[in-house]
C-alpha cells in the first residue's frame, strides 16, 4: 500500500511540475490590450539579427603624437569606428592617448577625459579633461600637447571650436606656462 502511495505522490509532483514549468514560458499580458507579436523573420530567410540602432562607421583618421625627442608635431594614421559625433571624437581622443610605436609619443596618455559634447549647431568640441601633476609639461611641452590635440580633432571639418575645461572649468592655461584661448578656433590655430 505505501509503495503504491508513493507512485501516485512521484506522478502527482511531476504532472505539477510540468504544469508550472509550462506556464513559465507564457508571455505576461493583458487581454484587454492583447497586440499581436511582431514578426521577426526576415523575409530574407534568414536567421534575425541585432537591431540596427548600433551600425558603426569606420573611419581613418589622422592622430597628432610628437617626436621620440620631443620637439615636433607627427601624424600617424589610425582606425576607429563610431555610431555618432560624441562617440567619434571619444575615439579619436582614445587613440591620441596611446601609442605603441617609440618614434609617435602621446602626451595625452596620462590625462582623463571627464566628459565630451559636440554641439552640431555651432560645431563647438567640449572636452573636460583631468590633468594629473605626473602629465604636466614645460613651455614647449604645453605648446606641443595643444598642438597635437588641434592637429588631431580639427580634422573634422564640422569642428569649427574646441573648449578645454579643466575638472569642469575654464583655465587661463593648462599647465601654467601658455596662454589658453578660450576656445580654441578653427584656423587661429
Amino acid at each position: 500500500m505505501k509503495k503504491k502511495t508513493n507512485i501516485m505522490l512521484l506522478l502527482y509532483l511531476t504532472a505539477v511540475l510540468l504544469i508550472l514549468a509550462g506556464c513559465g514560458n507564457k508571455p505576461a499580458t493583458d487581454p484587454g490590450n492583447a497586440e499581436p507579436a511582431p514578426n521577426t523573420t526576415p523575409s530574407n530567410g534568414s536567421s534575425p539579427s541585432a537591431p540596427d540602432a548600433e551600425k558603426k562607421e569606420s573611419q581613418e583618421i589622422e592622430v597628432g603624437y610628437v617626436d621620440s625627442e620631443l620637439t615636433q608635431v607627427k601624424t600617424k594614421k589610425a582606425q576607429i569606428e563610431f555610431s555618432n559625433n560624441n562617440e567619434k571624437y571619444t575615439q579619436a581622443f582614445d587613440v591620441m592617448q596611446r601609442s605603441d610605436d617609440p618614434e609617435y609619443i602621446s602626451l595625452w596618455s596620462d590625462i582623463g577625459l571627464e566628459s565630451l559634447e559636440f554641439h552640431e549647431a555651432d560645431g563647438a568640441l567640449t572636452l573636460n579633461i583631468h590633468i594629473p601633476d605626473e602629465a604636466r609639461l614645460g613651455s614647449g611641452g604645453e605648446l606641443l600637447f595643444l598642438d597635437t590635440l588641434k592637429q588631431t580633432m580639427f580634422q573634422f571639418k564640422e569642428i569649427e571650436s574646441i573648449q578645454l575645461l579643466v575638472d569642469g572649468k575654464e583655465s587661463e592655461s593648462l599647465m601654467g606656462h601658455v596662454e589658453l584661448e578660450n576656445p580654441i578656433v578653427r584656423g587661429t590655430e
